[in-house]
């Protein structure tokens, strides 16, 4: 979950107009605010932040260096909360620019969290105490929200009041805005010699451990100040974590769905499955083993959505007879303690058949071309990572991969710091790092 801790929007938009208009007085006409009332703004940001955004000069407010560090991460926030809405996802989108940037310049920080906590809490009791206020001013909050979109964006269940399909899609995409913010802290941070980053691992069951914990010590060892959150469970409810800005990537087997075009995936190694069962199983006592052999037990594996479970499938695809797959589980030791007492089979990843007791399990000399397997990251589309990430990825990188990443990341960073205005505002769009390819 982004912190909740952000400024106003008040003082986003004063600090993006007048980094913009290097002016105070068309900055302030801008946003609609007095003078007074945008120094102010700009005053309290600085405060939270303890840092200077601007040096101020006769001929005009210009960004420092800690200021221009902070200013992309809020003009992605404010790019984030205009394309939110603009999808049709969250209802029909506005006909007329106009009507959208009115609104935005209505939003409040109050707003946007009550829709963000409603979405996240089965009631509003719930969701007033995770925010830290009353019941009765997340309701006014929300409320006030629905009345400006002129949208429908709750719903009162059996439980209590809960977000509609287009609240939730809204609460999504203003949780990504809001990371931005995170993100931008974190960098004016580590600029000062702080890394405080926190890196959001979503880990897919019966992935490369020996691979992850490697690049989590390498990147500790850099960073002893940071630290690493690694989410387990379903593939499917990582992918919302992801798509909602509450993980930075997913590792593990690739498997985006096809619906998930804001996801891209990157191919970091490949292996095949193996067929494993216990040692002295009677299959280990054949010259050669047949398909057909392998019907004859029963099987353990995970559910069908899986491509462990897939690859199965596609493997038994053109026999006559299919194996029963009689327990359904996931947690690799239940697998371990199932094979090792049973004559059931299973399918495992190289690496996870290289942890067994070989004492007690054995791999079977059988192939099939239906049992490959690509492993890498998954990470959003328009994902800019921040200096700690990078350094994440290349802790199980070629080295050659590394520096062209690197390289790709530094030309962003410079380009972020150019005083060219094209430069300075757009380098977002045209200078996303490149991907890492992992060796296993």
């Amino acid at each position: 979950m982004v912190p909740y801790d952000i400024p106003s929007l008040r003082q986003l938009r004063a600090f993006q107009a007048v980094a913009r208009l290097g002016n105070i007085s068309r900055a302030a006409r801008e946003v609609s605010l007095s003078q007074p009332a945008l120094t102010q703004s700009l005053h309290a940001l600085e405060a939270k932040l303890g840092i200077t955004l601007f040096s101020r000069r006769r001929s005009g407010c210009y960004t420092t260096e800690l200021g221009a560090i902070l200013l992309p991460r809020v003009q992605r926030f404010f790019e984030q909360i205009r394309s939110a809405l603009g999808g049709s996802a969250v209802g029909a989108p506005f006909t007329r620019l106009q009507n959208a940037e009115t609104i935005i310049n209505k939003l409040t920080r109050s707003q946007i969290l009550s829709l963000i906590g409603i979405s996240e809490n089965q009631s509003l009791e719930a969701a007033s105490h995770s925010l830290g206020i009353t019941p009765t001013s997340l309701h006014r909050c929300a409320k006030q929200l629905e009345g400006e979109l002129g949208r429908s964006l709750y719903q009162r269940m059996a439980s209590g009041i809960t977000t509609t399909t287009q609240g939730s899609e809204l609460a999504r995409r203003f949780q990504l805005a809001l990371s931005e913010i995170d993100y931008g802290f974190q960098e004016v941070r580590a600029a000062q010699g702080n890394v405080i980053s926190r890196v959001a691992i979503g880990n897919i069951p019966h992935s490369n451990s020996l691979i992850l914990s490697a690049a989590i010590d390498g990147l500790l060892r850099a960073y002893p100040s940071a630290s690493v959150k690694v989410s387990e469970g379903r593939y499917g409810a990582l992918l919302n974590e992801l798509r909602a800005g509450r993980l930075d990537f997913i590792f593990g087997v690739l498997r985006r769905p096809e619906w998930a075009r804001d996801v891209k995936e990157e191919q970091l190694f490949s292996y095949s499955y193996v067929l494993v069962v216990r040692r002295g199983h009677p299959l280990t006592s054949l010259p050669a083993i047949r398909l057909h052999d392998l019907t004859r037990y029963d099987w353990i594996l995970p559910d069908p959505s899986t491509p462990r479970r897939q690859a199965f499938e596609e493997m038994f695809s053109t026999s006559k007879d299919r194996p029963r797959v009689s327990i359904e589980a996931t947690t690799m030791s239940v697998y371990r303690a199932i094979l090792a007492s049973s004559d059931r089979l299973t399918l495992m990843s190289q690496p996870e058949a290289q942890l067994n007791d070989q004492s007690a399990l054995t791999v079977l000399p059988y192939r099939s071309p239906c049992l490959s397997r690509a492993d890498g990251v998954a990470t959003r589309l328009d994902w800019q990572p921040t200096s700690i990430h990078p350094n994440f990825l290349i802790s199980c990188a070629r080295k050659r991969y590394y520096r062209r990443y690197r390289a790709q990341f530094n030309r962003g960073r410079r380009l972020n710091r150019s005083s060219s205005h094209e430069a300075r505002y757009g380098v977002l769009k045209s200078a996303h790092p490149r991907q890492v390819i992992f060796e296993p």
